[in-house]
């Protein structure tokens, strides 16, 4: 019961700091078919999940999310937003997480025509690193890879394996998609890493140009402020 009321509070706070937040597409959103229904699977650094999780309320996707109690909250925020929630993540220590099922289950929504959504060097790193899983999802289903960053201008940055970042309020946050990247059938594992890092770079080259235009952004306002006359 009282698990259940944290949950709620904390998803309470989220609404109530994503009510501050502006969004702005750049660039195009993946087509999402007639019925906002299309294969593809988002890949998207672990550090920006928080922002990356709002940016898509409206648009239901199947997510993947620890078994973990550090993943509850993160799965009951999915799940109020409307996305399609599996439990489990790889085998740590040799202890069965329940990876092999929700990948399965993953696929399947995939199959489906649901499009999906995966922290690529997620849950516990390396940061920036994409692991295989997302490959063979794209593989098995047919469906192309979107590389995928929902960067906030303002944010704090705390100190995780990731550095996760968290959105002040009242921040605009860029949305935006790289090109497509399909995995053909027939690809060998072998071949997997070409995958990951082509995801990888995608994933760096969005990052580079929203940093940059954040700080072309910040000197032109400095540049205005300093440039206005006195009164």
């Amino acid at each position: 019961m009282i698990k259940f009321l944290v949950l709620r509070l904390v998803y309470g706070l989220v609404r109530l700091l994503a009510s501050t937040y502006r969004f702005r597409l750049v660039g195009a959103a993946p087509d999402r078919g007639p019925l906002g229904r299309d294969g593809y699977v988002l890949a998207i650094w672990h550090q920006n999940l928080f922002a990356g999780i709002l940016a898509q309320t409206g648009h239901r996707h199947t997510v993947i999310v620890s078994r973990s109690r550090d993943g509850d909250p993160v799965s009951y925020l999915c799940g109020r937003l409307g996305h399609h929630v599996v439990r489990g993540s790889s085998k740590k220590r040799g202890v069965d997480k329940g990876g092999k099922e929700a990948k399965d289950e993953m696929i399947e929504a995939l199959r489906s025509g649901l499009p999906g959504a995966v922290t690529v060097d997620g849950p516990n790193g390396p940061a920036h690193e994409v692991k295989p899983g997302i490959v063979e999802m794209a593989r098995l289903a047919g469906i192309p890879v979107i590389p995928y960053l929902a960067f906030p201008q303002r944010y704090w940055s705390f100190r995780s394996w990731d550095s996760f970042r968290l959105p002040k309020p009242f921040s605009r946050i860029d949305v935006c998609y790289g090109a497509p990247q399909q995995v053909p059938a027939d690809t060998p594992f072998e071949q997997f890493g070409q995958h990951q890092q082509a995801i990888a770079d995608a994933l760096q080259v969005l990052e580079a140009e929203r940093v940059a235009n954040a700080a072309a952004t910040a000197g032109v306002r400095r540049f205005s402020w300093l440039s206005s006359p006195s009164r």
